[in-house]
């Protein structure tokens, strides 16, 4: 039998083999990074688990494929990007526990997030503000977003309504 088709529990020892099915039914609900996935299943640890089995489960959920620090950075940037900006979406990233490099390569880009910034000022508010006050309220509305300051500037000031 080759490895790819033997079983995940093969090998494993036995408190490893208690974690597995509480890593795979977390897995089976959305993408986890490894730090994060290791936190939750830290929480589930009895006497007779050890970080050596929590390690033990993760090295072999990577191995096969299910496990992937990439692949949920790029599905959480995918559903987020059209709400949130750059700053927020990596802020989200490090609080899962991603390197910095898996963080860069996920991100969207500059121009992506201003045609964002953008279409979300639009839906909201639609016109430049006429006060301080209310240009202060809408600077803070994307700015809770994690759009970069002198995006939202750019955005409120009007010059980017003439370049769009």
């Amino acid at each position: 039998m080759d490895r790819a088709r033997e079983p995940l529990g093969k090998g494993l020892e036995d408190g490893a083999r208690r974690l597995l099915p509480i890593a795979l039914s977390a897995l089976a609900r959305r993408e986890y990074g490894r730090i994060e996935l290791e936190r939750k299943l830290q929480r589930h640890l009895l006497a007779p688990e050890g970080p050596a089995d929590v390690a033990q489960v993760l090295d072999r959920l990577q191995a096969k494929g299910l496990l992937c620090d990439q692949r949920m950075a790029q599905g959480l940037v995918r559903t987020r990007a059209a709400r949130y900006g750059r700053l927020r979406i990596k802020q989200e990233l490090e609080r899962r526990g991603l390197d910095r490099e898996t963080i860069a390569a996920a991100l969207p880009s500059a121009a992506d997030e201003f045609a964002v910034a953008l279409a979300l000022w639009q839906r909201k508010f639609g016109h430049p503000p006429a006060t301080m006050h209310e240009r202060a309220r809408q600077g803070r509305y994307l700015a809770a977003r994690g759009f970069a300051p002198a995006l939202i500037a750019r955005i409120l000031t009007g010059t980017a309504q003439l370049e769009a």
